[in-house]
Formats: structure tokens, C-alpha cells, sequence
């Protein structure tokens, strides 16, 4: 207990005043009302519990003194019989005059030190044995300068200025005397940064280090409006090579300017992601081009589906044809054929409108074939053996970077291909913001691991590490290594004894070391912990790195970083691939967003019934295809939008599909056994002649 509470001590000391009132207040609520369940957890995407962990020394303190990250890596907790000893000592160890005392040495020689404020000269007089810390007290206590609250503080010296380094090696602090500091320049850290963000020079991370501050959140709350609009635009210009600092920075301004949990916050995320999309296109939204003339396939099915009332891309005249970027996919190689030619590409050119053409097809690209290509590569993704593999839950993530080396030695080429694959991803963001506006979903989902590495939120305890890994397991065939009893048993009793050591094998013939000579160590109860969060941080983090920054580039030139910045892990594999499973939710708001010709309503309800409570239940995700190009179900279904309509044929006639305009085209069945059994036989064979 002694050395966790010496540790917090000596943090606790680099704090701010807020942060140490905040930090004690915590205990203190814990001490006095122990049995009040609410005092022992911690929200992390609480504003100010985040701005606290963010002290040097702070989260390792909390667990120190007993808390844990629970399961689903959100809280900090601490268990109902855990000693209060710790706490109440902690408490005495933080009290501000126990702090500094502590921080600050007695005695030494007067020493007086110049403030330059502007035109302001301020002398102060403090001693030689003091250390910065007591000039930042002192600066803070002076109305000449304003009072101004050492979180708002920069202190800068020598010529040209520069941020003065006042700790040792080893993070104690240099007195006055040792650092020669005689005058000091001080600067107000919001007030440059309004000036930057007016200017557009500021980044996230110094957007990031002011909002953390307490003493500013006063001014933050008043100026929220100004500071948003600012960081919109600030994450429209990060259009390119963005860098995972930055990601994570922009990542946790959001998490303060839009909360988590706030519903009109979310919808504000995801409408400025839509704004980012498009004007991540060159130029905006393409101009129009004329509609098709004549009798061919793509103007019978825009005809088709604009008889039928639905919302088909009307590109009204144009005196000349919009760009376009012509893909062309051949289905007996979808992968390579995809990413080859986008990671060659000029991203100008990838920016334009998207066409899609399958190699020996005729069909003509009205949007249900780029529904089908994205869904399509989703899937393709799982066949790139080396580069691409499957989770237990049927989740993408990258090869382990020996598997990746093996496929692709050329380190160039790899990483071509991952940003090439990143680019496509990004591609299905942008298109999808364009008319007619519906998703373009990747056939299989992102692990989570995988995307919060891309977000920059490395899980970094062993309770976090072991929630990311239970994320992409069966629930029938749990992870043994993400389970209490792995942590809290014995290896004998778990029958592991002697038989793990601090390395891994990830590919056959390649063996990882977690640490020097690691496949000669044998593991023990002692180190335990220590190898089970060396051997997930490799797996979930460290093994898929390069992967995840080529990918992060390629969403970044295509994109931008809105939807990195913007949406949690969940809502983004969401954006990118939909949901799997179609619910029986899901099917009534199919059915309310479906508009039926009268000459099929009769048919229209047998096939909704089937669907919803019969025998095609089990094929809802195989009509949603053959019928739009994408067995994905949208989470945003604003914009979808289906149809059903007439035509010839009767019992023994298959229904046909023009995915150009979400529609179903249904015979004059007699039964409904007789279009269960005809639809069936069509979805086998693809019947899908009039796809578009």
C-alpha cells in the first residue's frame, strides 16, 4: 500500500489545483459513503474523468489504489469489498500542503524572476531551491499578470523561446538556480489558441491540450459553438496523409464538444461525416450528365424504375458528361483486380463519380452494381490469403505481419496493397454521400481491433485488452485467454503449466518474442499477466500496425478523417459494413419503406408474411441481394427505399430483380406456395437478367 500511495503522491504533485481537487473529491465520495455503488464507478468518456487520466501518473494511481477497467473498457471500478485503506491514506498523501512540501525544497537564496506579458515586465521574487511549479503558483497569485490559472500557463525562455523542460531524467524537478531562469516569457495557451483556430493553423492536438485543462472548461462551455464550427472545419481540411496522433487528439475534442450517449450529438457526428464525404470528392457533387437515350438495358431500367415511382439518379441536361472513374472488376478475381487498379490510381481520379462494369457483362452501372462491387470486395477480402484473415466471429482483419511478409516480401507492395484496400473503403463512404445517397456496404464487417487501431485507441490495460479480444469471439468457443479464471487461477489448475512461454508462433516456422531470449521463457504464476498482455497487445495491436497505417492513409486521400475522428469503433464498422443479420425489425421498416403496384399487392403481402414468419426467413439476406446488389442491412435506413412491381409471366415464371432501383419484379402468382418455391429456384440460380 505504501508505494502506491508514495506513487500517487509524487504524481499528484505535477497536477494542477483543479486536477488534485477533482482526483480527491473522488476518494473522499468513496470513503465517506461506501456503500453508494454510483461512487465506485467512473465513466471514461466522462469529460472531466477523461481530462484527469490524462495527469501523468493518474489512471495508474486509480488502479494502483484498487479500480479496474470492467469488461466492456467504458468504466473504472472499484469492487464493493476492496480496502478503503489505500483510499484514506491517498487522501492524506494529496492534501495540498502534504503536496507542497513535498514538491518544493526548503530554504535558498532569494531569486528573482522577470514575467514578460506583452509589454508587461513582472518581477517576482521566489527562492533558488524552487522549482517552476512554485513560479507557475506564484504567476497565478499576481494581479499585474492577470491571475492567470497555471492550466492556461506557457512559460518559454532562451532566444529563440522555447517550452521550458524543467524535469530531470529521472522526473524530478530542476530548481530555479539549476536552470539559470532568470526571465521567462509568459503566454496565454487559449488565447493562441482562438487566434490559431480563427486562422486555421491550429491542430487537434493543441486543440485537445487546451480543451483537457480544467481551469478552462468555463470558457470552453461559453465558446462551444465558435469551437466547433472550428474543429468541422479544421477535420474537413485533413484530407490526406493524417497522422494517428492527430486521429486520436481530433477523436477526444469530439468526445467534448459532442458527448457520447447524446442523440441530437449523434446525428450531428454523422451529418458532418456526409458533409466531409462530399467535399471530399473533387469538387463536390459531380455535375449532371444527360440521361441514357434509346432502347438500352440502363435506360429500360431507369425507365422501368421511374414508372414505378422510385428515386433513381435523374441527372437532368448537361451541355457535357460529367468525369467518371471507370472500374472495371472481373468476378473470377474480385480482389485483385479492385485494389490493383485503385492503389494505382491518381487520387484525383478516384474522387470522381464511380462507374462499375464486371468484365463480359453488359449490364450498366445506374448504382446497383457499385452496391454489388463494394459488397462484393467486402467479401473477396476473407480470399486474400496472407493479407486478409477471418476472427472467430466472422469479422475482416489484417494477416499478422510475418503472414503478411510471407505472401508479399516487398515491403513497398504490401503496404500499396493495404492502403489500396484503405482507399476502397474510403471510396464507399464518399460515393455513398452522392445521389441517389444510399449506403454502399462492404460485405463483411471490420474486426473492432482492427478499427480502434486505425482510431488510435489502443487498448492499453489487460482489462481492455481481454474486452477486445472477448469482442470478435463465439460466444460458444470463448478465447480461454480472455476469461477471469485465466487470471485468476492457477496455471496447474487451467492444466498450462510449463507449457507456455513469453513468444508466439503466428504463422508456421515464425516465432514472435514478447522480450530478449521470450521462447525460452517459461511462463510462471508470477508473470502471468505479464505475458497475457505481451501476448494480446502482439495480437490485437502490434502485429496488424503497418496494416492499419497504409489502411489509415488510404481512407485519409480518399475520405479524409471525419469518420475516423467522428464515430465510435461500433458506428463505423456499422457505416462501412451494415448489420449481417436482418431483424424482424429490420423487416417491418422493409416492408413500411416499400412501395407495391396494385396489380401485385395480393402477392406483395404473401411474400412479406413469408418473410416475416414463414418459410423465407431464412433468405431475407439472399432477396435483399438479388434485389439490390447488397445482402447488408443499412443502420441508417432513411434513404432506403424498395420496390415491387408487375411482370408477365405466371406460376411457373421466375421474379426478376433491377437493383439499379432496389425492385423486385413478381409474376401473377396464383399461391403463395407457388412464389415461395419460384422465388427460391431464382435466388439458387441468380436469376438476375435485368440487374442493373
Amino acid at each position: 500500500m505504501g508505494d502506491a500511495v508514495a506513487a500517487v503522491s509524487t504524481a499528484a504533485a505535477q497536477w494542477s489545483q483543479d486536477q488534485v481537487e477533482l482526483f480527491r473529491k473522488l476518494l473522499q465520495n468513496v470513503v465517506a459513503s461506501p456503500s453508494e455503488a454510483k461512487f465506485r464507478r467512473m465513466k471514461l468518456t466522462n469529460a472531466r474523468i477523461a481530462s484527469l487520466l490524462q495527469e501523468p501518473g493518474a489512471r495508474a494511481g486509480f488502479l494502483a489504489l484498487g479500480w479496474s477497467i470492467t469488461s466492456d473498457g467504458d468504466s473504472l471500478e472499484l469492487a464493493p469489498d476492496a480496502d478503503l485503506a489505500p483510499l484514506s491514506a491517498a487522501l492524506l498523501a494529496t492534501k495540498p500542503d502534504v503536496l507542497m512540501a513535498g514538491s518544493e525544497p526548503a530554504g535558498g537564496e532569494p531569486w528573482e524572476v522577470t514575467v514578460m506579458r506583452g509589454p508587461l515586465r513582472i518581477k517576482l521574487q521566489l527562492t533558488s531551491a524552487a522549482s517552476v511549479r512554485a513560479l507557475e503558483a506564484a504567476i497565478e497569485q499576481c494581479t499585474a499578470l492577470g491571475k492567470m490559472p497555471r492550466s492556461r500557463q506557457r512559460l518559454l525562455a532562451s532566444y529563440p523561446p522555447k517550452p521550458v523542460q524543467d524535469q530531470r531524467q529521472d522526473g524530478s524537478l530542476k530548481t530555479l538556480e539549476e536552470m539559470g531562469l532568470k526571465t521567462v516569457m509568459l503566454e496565454d495557451i487559449w488565447d493562441l489558441l482562438v487566434a490559431d483556430l480563427r486562422a486555421g493553423r491550429s491542430s487537434f492536438c493543441q486543440l485537445w491540450e487546451a480543451l483537457r485543462r480544467p481551469a478552462l472548461s468555463a470558457v470552453v462551455r461559453d465558446s462551444r459553438d465558435f469551437i466547433l464550427e472550428r474543429a468541422k472545419a479544421l477535420i474537413q481540411q485533413r484530407m490526406t496523409d493524417v497522422p494517428v496522433e492527430e486521429v486520436k487528439a481530433a477523436r477526444a475534442c469530439f468526445r467534448v464538444l459532442m458527448p457520447p450517449g447524446d442523440s441530437a450529438a449523434k446525428e450531428e457526428r454523422l451529418q458532418c461525416c456526409a458533409k466531409c464525404a462530399v467535399a471530399a470528392m473533387d469538387g463536390g457533387p459531380p455535375s449532371r450528365r444527360p440521361p441514357p437515350r434509346g432502347n438500352g438495358l440502363l435506360a429500360q431500367a431507369l425507365a422501368a424504375a421511374q414508372a414505378a415511382g422510385m428515386e433513381v439518379e435523374d441527372y437532368g441536361e448537361a451541355s457535357e458528361p460529367i468525369p467518371r472513374f471507370l472500374l472495371t472488376v472481373d468476378r473470377q478475381d474480385v480482389f485483385r483486380s479492385v485494389v490493383l487498379k485503385v492503389a494505382n490510381a491518381p487520387v484525383a481520379e478516384l474522387r470522381r463519380q464511380l462507374e462499375v462494369q464486371f468484365v463480359n457483362e453488359e449490364a450498366e452501372d445506374a448504382g446497383g452494381l457499385r452496391r454489388e462491387l463494394f459488397n462484393e470486395f467486402g467479401r473477396s477480402c476473407a480470399t486474400a490469403q496472407g493479407l486478409w484473415q477471418l476472427t472467430p466471429a466472422g469479422s475482416l482483419v489484417p494477416s499478422p505481419a510475418p503472414a503478411a511478409i510471407r505472401a508479399v516480401p516487398d515491403a513497398a507492395e504490401r503496404q500499396a496493397l493495404y492502403r489500396g484496400c484503405g482507399r476502397i473503403f474510403g471510396m464507399a463512404l464518399c460515393q455513398a454521400a452522392l445521389p441517389p445517397q444510399q449506403p454502399l456496404l462492404l460485405g463483411l464487417p471490420l474486426a473492432r481491433n482492427f478499427v480502434m487501431v486505425l482510431q488510435g485507441d489502443i487498448p492499453e490495460t489487460l482489462d481492455e485488452l481481454q474486452a477486445s479480444l472477448n469482442a470478435e469471439q463465439k460466444e460458444s468457443a470463448p478465447d480461454f485467454r480472455g476469461s477471469a479464471d485465466m487470471r485468476r487461477r492457477p496455471l496447474r489448475e487451467l492444466g498450462l503449466e510449463g507449457q507456455l512461454t513469453f513468444s508466439c508462433e503466428p504463422i508456421v516456422g515464425e516465432v514472435v518474442d514478447f522480450c530478449p531470449g521470450g521462447r525460452e521463457k517459461i511462463v510462471t504464476d508470477v508473470d502471468k499477466e505479464a505475458w497475457l498482455k505481451a501476448a494480446l497487445r502482439y495480437e490485437l495491436v502490434g502485429g496488424i500496425e503497418e496494416a492499419a497505417s497504409s489502411f489509415r492513409l488510404g481512407v485519409g486521400e480518399l475520405a479524409g478523417a471525419a469518420h475516423l475522428a467522428l464515430l465510435s469503433a461500433p458506428e463505423l464498422i456499422e457505416a462501412w459494413s451494415g448489420r449481417g443479420d436482418i431483424s424482424d425489425e429490420d423487416m417491418r421498416v422493409w416492408k413500411m419503406c416499400t412501395e407495391v403496384s396494385a396489380a401485385r399487392s395480393q402477392q406483395a403481402g404473401w411474400l412479406f408474411d413469408m418473410l416475416q414468419s414463414g418459410d423465407l426467413r431464412p433468405e431475407r439476406r439472399r432477396l435483399l441481394k438479388f434485389s439490390t446488389g447488397s445482402d447488408r442491412w443499412p443502420v441508417d435506413t432513411r434513404g432506403f427505399k424498395f420496390s415491387i412491381e408487375p411482370m408477365d409471366g405466371g406460376d411457373s415464371a421466375l421474379p426478376c430483380a433491377m437493383t439499379c432501383g432496389n425492385m423486385l419484379q413478381l409474376p401473377r402468382f396464383s399461391t403463395p406456395e407457388h412464389l415461395r418455391d419460384r422465388l427460391l429456384k431464382a435466388l439458387e440460380l441468380g436469376k438476375d437478367l435485368h440487374l442493373t
